[in-house]
């Protein structure tokens, strides 16, 4: 009984030195990861090409702005951390890269996702009947042929 008692009292203080620690350990994984998650979504926002060519350029300018907030979000409350000694509270939590990070990857999906419009099938139409129109006029000559022999 006063086993528990003193475990208890030690882990009030000892738990929270832990998940300070682990905080530290996690915090540049995470960093990264944030940081590779806003290149990503930005060159593909900045840099269409063909494969999101066909997306609104205001709605690729939304996830240009968003990664910048949270670039700019990042790089401050890195500048608060550092700032901070180990033994006070982490100002940058890993659960809210984590959460930042989602929502970023989620907004961006939602319109990177976005399909391509189909071709008109009206054109295809036209041009498959061009393509057939030659093949009935080369049998044409080839009857007369027919006919001089």
């Amino acid at each position: 009984l006063v086993y528990i008692d003193k475990l208890s009292e030690l882990k009030k203080t000892g738990d929270p030195i832990v998940w300070r620690h682990k905080e530290a350990d996690l915090r540049n994984e995470w960093i990264s990861a944030v940081a590779g998650t806003i290149y990503n979504y930005r060159h593909a926002a900045q840099f269409p090409g063909e494969l999101f060519g066909h997306i609104a350029p205001e709605k690729l300018t939304s996830i240009v702005t968003a990664c910048t907030d949270l670039e700019s979000w990042l790089s401050d409350l890195q500048a608060k951390q550092e700032g901070l000694p180990k033994h006070e509270k982490p100002v940058l939590i890993c659960a809210d890269m984590e959460k930042k990070n989602q929502e970023l990857a989620k907004m961006a999906d939602e319109i990177l996702k976005e399909p391509k419009p189909a071709p008109p099938k009206e054109e295809k139409k036209e041009e498959e009947k061009k393509e057939e129109e030659p093949p009935a006029a080369e049998a044409a000559p080839a009857a007369d042929a027919n006919d001089v022999d």
